[in-house]
């Protein structure tokens, strides 16, 4: 291991110390030593047949590991785009105190959503959306089923109007950051009498729009038992008696899911965002003389961006990230894409869904307080960390915005390149 941080830290200062010089290493008496009279030999490539493999994978982020929950309905191009969160109380109190002994809850007084709206940070679509004059409704559905807690299908179909349990309407320029939806209290006695209570979240307008659900949202009612004269106030958050086999899944108390989604992309693209979000796997055959035995001093991952023109939010401006892939099993493409890991020096680019043209993604850092990517992949055997980059949406799950770019299907010209410039051999060694 020593080793190799001493391969990386040496490459790195050559890269930094050339950088020092004119582009062309052509050397002169300002820097003698690093920059001798004779110059370095700079070799300029295009490695056009550079991509093992590519592929689209759908279905990010993972229901739990959202930022927030973003309720939203979008038209455009004539396709609708409707997400809805679901948050899961799994352990609601079923018996009320009675002296030392506790009695069943028989009634329900009055029972409420709080919910709590973002408003600081805002994306730039939402941030539109809460200057529009236009009513917006909040509904809440009681989506419990008996299937399994990880089956979403069953989720989606308990959207209808007879699991109706609650809605809130107002304008959408006078929406506060705390909001109580009044429920059905027949409805949510009988979940506290079962000890659980599922609901789902969606939003109804007639213009385009999303309402982004952060913070602590909770459940309070009434509840009445024999032998008490008043109503006991119950206040319950968020919770979840699901985990992932193994643990490696987020509990579920809140998570999105999609309704209805953005179209499945069209052949010989690589598609990036969209909902259910999408991550464009891509796996290199960069030659390995060119990871292991030169100074690369410039390389980059060139893309040609195809334009999605026609959707609601198709010029507003996203970052659109690079990764590299920290899964072993080569094969495992959709596991692959959802193992990443941000290399600082790995540039993301902001881009709107109506763009096009060439998009670079650089693999080598300038700077000496960043790694970049090709150094990383020097220091660890391909079998151990394969050359894979995951290009993802910087607002993934967020919003409909999606970015096409050309695959290693489309057309010679249109496809995936790298280039690279590279030194071959460095003397180090003083005259």
């Amino acid at each position: 291991m020593r080793n190799r941080l001493a391969v990386l830290l040496a490459a790195m200062s050559v890269v930094v110390a050339a950088g020092a010089c004119s582009e062309d290493f052509t050397g002169g008496a300002a820097c003698p030593v690093l920059c001798p009279e004779s110059g370095f030999e700079i070799i300029n490539d295009t490695l056009d047949a550079v991509v093992l493999l590519d592929s689209t994978v759908r279905g990010f982020p993972l229901p739990g590991t959202e930022r927030q929950l973003t309720l939203l309905q979008r038209f455009g191009n004539g396709e609708t785009v409707i997400t809805a969160g679901i948050v899961r109380f799994d352990f609601l109190p079923k018996t009320l105190p009675l002296g030392t002994d506790s009695v069943p809850v028989v009634k329900i007084d009055s029972a409420e959503l709080r919910l709590s709206i973002s408003s600081a940070e805002l994306d730039s679509i939402s941030r539109r959306d809460t200057l529009k004059r236009v009513p917006v409704t909040i509904e809440v559905y009681d989506v419990d089923t008996t299937a399994s807690d990880f089956d979403t299908a069953a989720v989606r179909a308990r959207f209808r109007p007879s699991t109706l349990i609650g809605s809130y309407t107002v304008r959408r320029d006078s929406l506060l950051d705390s909001v109580f939806v009044r429920l059905d209290t027949a409805a949510v006695r009988a979940r506290v009498q079962a000890g659980r209570l599922r609901v789902g979240l969606r939003i109804r307008s007639d213009s385009s729009m999303q309402v982004p659900v952060a913070g602590i949202n909770f459940l309070r009612f009434w509840a009445r038992a024999p032998g008490l004269d008043t109503a006991v106030l119950r206040t319950v958050g968020p919770a979840s008696s699901s985990t992932g086999d193994g643990g490696d899944l987020p509990a579920l108390d809140r998570y999105l899911i999609v309704l209805q989604g953005t179209p499945l992309a069209p052949p010989q693209v690589l598609a990036v965002g969209g909902l259910p979000a999408q991550r464009a796997y891509i796996r290199l055959a960069i030659p390995s003389n060119l990871v292991d035995s030169v100074t690369v001093v410039r390389a980059a991952l060139v893309l040609t961006q195809a334009p999605v023109r026609g959707r609601t939010d198709d010029t507003v401006r996203t970052p659109v990230q690079a990764n590299i892939s920290v899964a072993r099993d080569l094969l495992d493409v959709g596991r692959a894409a959802l193992l990443v890991r941000s290399v600082v020096g790995l540039v993301q680019q902001t881009r709107a869904p109506r763009d096009s043209g060439l998009v670079r993604f650089e693999l080598v850092c300038a700077l000496s307080s960043c790694a970049g990517t090709i150094p990383v992949w020097r220091v660890t055997p391909e079998d151990e960390l394969p050359r894979v980059i995951v290009l993802r949406s910087g607002r993934e799950g967020e919003f409909t915005s999606e970015f096409y770019f050309y695959s290693n299907e489309a057309p010679a010209n249109l496809r995936p390149r790298v280039e690279i410039s590279y030194i071959p051999r460095v003397d180090f060694s003083l005259p």
